[in-house]
């Protein structure tokens, strides 16, 4: 009997150490799959369409990193952003990792890990983790974000 409580234990604890990753290989339904679909690229490619990754968050979007005293708007951010890659800053990759995505008729909250990396305008890389929280609305069929909450996680390069 001891020995099928350690064999169990082991197995409960192998199981419950897979669970991360059976999230993303799960079965999404068909709005978490488009969620999947619209997050899983990150910025890659706002080099050559700026606009086009812009247009995917909410004209109302407000971003929030943990530690910040407020949120901040769309377009400061978006400013930033395009400064920083227009300086001659590019993202190299993103992977995101995601732990759940839960939909409510036109609203949803993907939670996730994330990993960008970045080469910066010196050729210097530069690697970015942070676990993110998007509350996504469906706006004429299709899901935007509207607001972001980013913790960056140790040895991500905690600048924002």
């Amino acid at each position: 009997m001891k020995r099928f409580l350690q064999i169990a234990g082991l197995s409960a604890a192998l199981t419950l150490a897979t669970l991360p990753a059976l999230a993303n290989e799960q079965d999404w339904s068909a709005d978490q799959q488009a969620i999947v679909d619209l997050l899983s690229n990150g910025p890659v490619g706002i080099e050559t369409d700026f606009e086009a990754w812009a247009s995917e968050y909410h004209s109302d979007w407000t971003v929030w990193f943990a530690g910040q005293a407020e949120p901040r708007a769309k377009a400061p951010h978006m400013q930033l952003v395009r400064d920083y890659i227009d300086g001659g800053a590019s993202v190299v990759s993103y992977e995101a990792e995601f732990a759940d995505i839960t939909v409510l008729g036109d609203t949803a909250l993907a939670r996730f890990n994330a990993t960008e990396s970045l080469m910066e305008a010196d050729g210097s890389p530069r690697t970015v983790r942070y676990a993110g929280t998007d509350y996504l609305v469906r706006v004429e069929g299709s899901w935007k974000v509207r607001a972001t909450t980013v913790a960056f996680l140790p040895d991500g390069g905690a600048e924002e």
